[in-house]
């Protein structure tokens, strides 16, 4: 290929007019490939690249406005014009602008993060040149799609306050917890990731509780200075023994205050650490525990690592930093809450109320065994 390729773009120009129609598209994804090859051009170049596109964008199929977007994407000289152009003619090749093409104004790409199509600030929140004030934009942003791309891009600058925001939502996305949590080191913002971390991250996290002085901050609710009365312990306990996962559940939502979905996700958390510290948040003794742990946790039980770590947490861990934990992993903060505490239901009305469905639906609904998730 000759190095003077504005003596190739004249020749194609001039051809261009004598192609059929049908050969247009063509001609446009050998032109945009000639000008991509280069890494510079002179304004010449970049002239006669923009009117001969110009005239061939309008015989463009999907397929070659998504070919011409890709290659212009990554091309520093690509004329600003011919991309609009691209954008208004096609979504997928907007996208694949959005997500790297250099030529975007700033205004444009931050509209777009604030209050563009789902699909199209997901793209953004691709891109590797992204500020602050970008992604604090896209963070603010509740659908699902966008949070994980930004989360994903290893380049975006996520602020405290951005990492935070996210991190409250990851709990209960598992894909964006496990995006948050491959960034980098765990921090004490990580806290709600808790249930979508690895034993290391865990391990992590439990010691910037700790370090953090959670104990002595009165960040937990006054809650946690109380011990759980003989009632509720022998409820709690006869519902993992007797394998009622669902009564066992219900309970446990009701001591933390929390929702049964978020009890259920510890409880069905197979290293049963999860499990332990919700165990030590609402004061249950350690010989229940330890009972509870053996005969309905059957994976916990036949693994000493695995046993002998949960019951270490109960010496580990203070209380308060235990609910502080769990505070996070279920999004139930009762520092906010009075420090009166509500009486727990009687054995038999939550058996009835896992029974009747948390709409009251009166229809039946069976109380899984709990051996079969463990």
């Amino acid at each position: 290929m000759p190095t003077d390729i504005y003596a190739r773009l004249r020749d194609l120009a001039a051809s261009a007019e004598a192609k059929p129609s049908e050969m247009r598209p063509v001609l446009l994804r050998v032109t945009t490939d000639l000008f991509a090859l280069h890494p510079q051009h002179t304004p010449e170049e970049i002239r006669l690249y923009e009117e001969m596109a110009d005239r061939l964008i309008d015989s463009a199929d999907e397929a070659t406005l998504i070919h011409v977007a890709r290659k212009l994407a990554g091309c520093a000289d690509a004329p600003a014009t011919l991309l609009k152009r691209i954008r208004a003619r096609s979504v997928e090749a907007e996208r694949e602008i959005l997500r790297a093409g250099p030529q975007i104004e700033w205004r444009d790409l931050r509209h777009v993060a604030a209050s563009g199509a789902c699909d199209l600030a997901a793209a953004v929140a691709q891109r590797s040149d992204l500020d602050r004030e970008a992604v604090r934009l896209l963070a603010a942003r509740p659908e699902r799609e966008i949070a994980r791309a930004l989360a994903a891009n290893p380049l975006a600058p996520l602020g405290a306050e951005s990492l935070r925001l996210l991190a409250l939502r990851g709990r209960d996305d598992p894909a964006l917890a496990r995006a948050l949590l491959d960034r980098c080191a765990p921090t004490l913002d990580c806290l709600p990731l808790y249930l979508a971390a690895d034993a290391q991250e865990r391990a992590r996290l439990i010691a910037l509780a700790l370090e953090a002085g959670l104990a002595q901050s009165g960040l937990a609710s006054a809650a946690a200075s109380e011990t759980l009365d003989d009632d509720a312990a022998a409820r709690i306990e006869a519902a993992a023994i007797r394998q009622k996962r669902t009564t066992f559940a219900l309970l446990l939502a009701d001591l933390l205050r929390c929702d049964s979905l978020c009890a259920r996700r510890i409880v069905e958390d197979e290293s049963g650490d999860a499990l332990a510290l919700a165990f030590v948040a609402i004061g249950l003794p350690q010989p229940a525990a330890a009972r509870i742990f053996l005969i309905a946790f059957p994976k916990v039980a036949l693994s000493p690592d695995l046993f002998g770590r949960t019951m270490k947490l109960f010496q580990a861990i203070p209380r308060r930093v235990a609910t502080r934990i769990v505070d996070a992993m279920t999004g139930a903060p009762r520092a906010a809450a009075s420090s009166a505490r509500a009486p727990v239901r009687p054995f038999a009305a939550t058996v009835t109320h896992a029974q009747t469905g948390a709409h009251g639906s009166g229809a039946s609904q069976p109380d899984l065994p709990l051996r079969k998730s463990f």
